[in-house]
């Protein structure tokens, strides 16, 4: 039988309170893990710029590296998809009520379809900031829970954005409000000298995946 977490919790409903109380439970109860895998996370994203941004270069070698710096983009906006599909792969296990390790973050082998779902959202995003910025806003929005469908569901790409954009159009209301509160929670932890994102970032994607398995309608650990 599923539970859903929260007291008097039912299927296909969730409020704001509920999800990022148990964004913060589920994180404080395993507060080392995540905040070491984001630690690694960052590292790796300097290392990647490091190495494929940060030599100058003489001017008759000036084609070679611009081939070598986007080479570097291609590889680390990769890597970034990865990292973010590692970190909803984290989400998953914490309301399936498995503490997550350090190996179990990277436990999906779809990386194809994460891969390809990631690009189109990205490309369609930038259309929609190059058109005035909302549309991009609202992409952004009714596509946040793409991983969430392609990991958990084992959907591919077109399915996985189909799927986030059907759920999150039906339920726009509490998703909105939790979107601008976890919004409102990464604008904290950007102030407190970045450090608070250590905490915010997992409450914000422990607490929207348990938002995505309530409105699904599937297994949530209390």
């Amino acid at each position: 039988m599923s539970d859903y977490g929260a007291p008097g919790q039912t299927p296909g409903q969730f409020s704001v309170g509920d999800a990022i109380g148990y964004g913060w439970n589920k994180f404080k109860d395993n507060a080392l893990i995540w905040i070491g895998i984001l630690l690694i996370a960052a590292v790796i994203q300097v290392v990647l710029n490091l190495v494929f941004g940060g030599f100058s270069t003489s001017s008759d070698m000036s084609a070679a590296f611009s081939v070598w710096r986007i080479i570097g983009t291609i590889v680390t906006t990769i890597v970034g998809y990865l990292i973010n599909a590692a970190l909803v792969r984290g989400a998953l296990h914490e309301v399936d009520g498995n503490k997550p390790a350090f190996g179990s973050f990277f436990q999906f082998t779809n990386v194809g379809a994460i891969i390809i779902a990631s690009v189109i959202i990205g490309v369609a995003t930038t259309i929609g900031f190059v058109l005035l910025i909302i549309p991009g806003l609202i992409v952004i929005f009714l596509t946040w829970w793409t991983l969430q469908f392609v990991i958990d569901q084992n959907e591919d790409a077109i399915t996985g954005i189909k799927s986030s954009f059907r759920t999150i159009s039906q339920n726009v209301g509490p998703v909105l409000l939790l979107a601008l509160a976890l919004v409102g929670i990464n604008i904290v932890g950007a102030i407190l000298c970045g450090v608070g994102l250590l905490v915010s970032i997992p409450i914000t994607i422990i607490a929207s995946t348990y938002a995505y398995r309530v409105l699904t309608g599937r297994y949530v650990a209390a």
